[in-house]
């Protein structure tokens, strides 16, 4: 995936792109096997699906009623209110269907008339002879303006072409009256229990002297569809006859400026100027409103997301917003030796010196690399991470986790992590040390007790803050082209080793596993749909969640 290395990207539950174990039985049930299976499956980040079912955790939401993290195809949107970009104000639905989801109140009053005026340009409504009645509405006086103009002074002999919302309307309706015509009447009775054919069949032999097939016979067939005819009935011809319009046209843009012509994004800003091709027939636009959206899941009715209906539009506070990154454990990677400077932020200039390309990881040389788990609630976690021996795809790596299982410690204010931090690290520099020990344990990230030689061991975490947790991973990344043998390949066999797009990276599948107590006074969640909820016999309540994720580790060189 296109992202800057290294990247953590989180799986959403509703895509199934795991990889079954290579067995006969279960290649035939690749669809049917559960995302939450990590001993019999594994999350394939190099999926041509991938692309559409990874997200990085700022974009992800959480359901409190599901427990489950949500992706953009997991929850929908409902529209609260519409409102105008320019001046915030509220429209109500019963106007947004009659002025046609734009605004219809704004003007400038000139001798007790209206008039629309633009400050940016000193254009006004009066240029082109349009002005309003009163300040509401406007959509409506400018739809009835033009077309008493495009109307008013065509005569019987000579009759005007019909709008676009004219046709549309025509065809609209000359379409439902050849639906009424050919298909069979709406059965007024259809909720009796008598509307069954068998019922009216066995009715009509009782009582009845016809049977239902000589009433089938006597029935009328129905008349096939037909196509619209004419302009009454919503057909628009294409014709060339008018020479007399579009030779006053073409000399009208030969005398004026091509300034004065319109663009593409003009006659395609509203019907009413789809047929102008000067600046002088073009007719105001209303302002597109705006809306303010709340995101409800699919699988729940419970909201994600509900912006404060007691706030005005410009205020951006929240009701209800439910974060994936407030709910999930956030994991980071980063390169234990460190080979290449980092880039300070502080003296980046540009946004390209952030994204600089980092240089290629050499393939079967082992790499050691410290994975960190924030924790975000506030109470402790136990972390069981769960990792394939070798990585899916074209080139196989093997990874190693030191430390699978380990606990992190709950998150709290974040005036306590500053205090808590500032005294710890005052705690550790010894009396009579002056700040030079203190500025270079900042700039090495290393405190007083640890030595320069230290060395991952298996089963131990490598650091452990309040709220995170640090453990050590072991990649080897693998070789991107096979050694050559002694028999030289088939074609077939050369066309599967050409590398695809995206095979050179080292991506790492990790399936997380979170399981924390609470108590039960203060488990607001209960029992619900997709929860998984123990009750221990101290009267806690047993939680546990489990996701794949991604790691971005970098780019696999061709050396070797």
């Amino acid at each position: 995936m296109a992202a800057t290395f290294p990247y953590t990207h989180y799986a959403c539950p509703c895509s199934n792109l795991t990889t079954p174990a290579s067995t006969s039985i279960s290649a035939k049930r690749t669809s049917l096997i559960p995302v939450d299976a990590p001993e019999d499956s594994t999350f394939n980040p190099h999926d041509p699906r991938a692309n559409y079912s990874l997200s990085p955790l700022d974009r992800l939401l959480f359901c409190d009623e599901c427990e489950e993290i949500r992706c953009q195809r997991c929850y929908g949107e409902e529209i609260i209110h519409w409102y105008c970009p320019t001046c915030l104000f509220e429209v109500p639905s019963s106007g947004v269907r009659s002025d046609g989801n734009r605004r219809s109140s704004s003007g400038e009053e000139v001798e007790e008339a209206y008039i629309l005026q633009c400050h940016y340009c000193d254009w006004s409504s009066l240029d082109i002879g349009v002005h309003f009645s009163k300040p509401t509405k406007i959509t409506e006086q400018l739809a009835k303006q033009r077309k008493s103009r495009t109307s008013g002074g065509s005569s019987a002999a000579e009759a005007q072409p019909l709008s676009h919302d004219e046709t549309f309307a025509n065809l609209a309706t000359f379409y439902k009256e050849q639906l009424s015509e050919s298909g069979d009447p709406q059965n007024p009775y259809s909720n009796s229990p008598y509307s069954s054919p068998n019922n009216l069949a066995r009715i009509m032999s009782l009582y009845g002297g016809l049977s239902v097939n000589a009433l089938k016979k006597t029935r009328e067939k129905p008349q096939p569809m037909r196509e619209a005819r004419g302009e009454e009935e919503g057909m628009l011809i294409c014709s060339f006859e008018d020479k007399a319009t579009d030779d006053a046209l073409l000399q009208s843009m030969q005398n004026l400026d091509w300034a004065n012509t319109t663009t593409a994004e003009q006659r395609l800003s509203a019907p009413a100027n789809k047929g102008a091709r000067l600046v002088d027939a073009l007719w105001p636009v209303a302002t597109r409103l705006r809306t303010r959206k709340c995101r409800r899941c699919h699988f729940c009715p419970q909201y994600l997301s509900y912006p404060d209906p007691k706030l005005k539009v410009g205020n951006l506070r929240y009701k209800i917003r439910a974060l994936a990154l407030n709910h999930i454990p956030r994991l980071s990677i980063r390169s234990l030796q460190t080979s290449y400077p980092l880039p300070n932020p502080a003296f980046c200039l540009h946004a390209a010196d952030l994204l600089q390309r980092q240089p290629d990881i050499q393939p079967h040389i082992t790499r050691q690399y410290i994975l960190t788990i924030r924790n975000p609630i506030l109470e402790p976690i136990r972390i069981t991470l769960a990792t394939p021996t070798t990585t899916p795809g074209r080139v196989a790596s093997r990874v190693t986790i030191l430390c699978p299982s380990f606990t992190v410690g709950p998150a709290g204010d974040v005036w306590d992590e500053a205090l808590s931090s500032s005294t710890t690290s005052m705690a550790t520099i010894p009396s009579g040390n002056g700040g030079r020990q203190a500025a270079m344990e900042s700039l090495t990230g290393r405190g007083a007790d640890e030595s320069l030689d230290r060395q991952p061991e298996a089963g131990k975490v490598w650091e452990r803050t309040k709220n995170s947790t640090s453990v050590v991973l072991e990649i080897v990344p693998g070789a991107l082209k096979s050694l050559p043998g002694i028999v030289p390949k088939s074609e077939k066999e050369l066309e599967e080793d050409e590398m695809e797009e995206g095979d050179d990276v080292l991506e790492v599948p990790i399936y997380v596993r979170a399981e924390w107590e609470v108590s039960e006074e203060h488990d607001d969640a209960g029992d619900r749909k997709g929860g998984k909820r123990i009750v221990e016999a101290d009267g806690n309540v047993k939680k546990e969640m489990a996701f794949w994720c991604v790691l971005g580790v970098g780019r696999i060189g061709e050396g070797g």
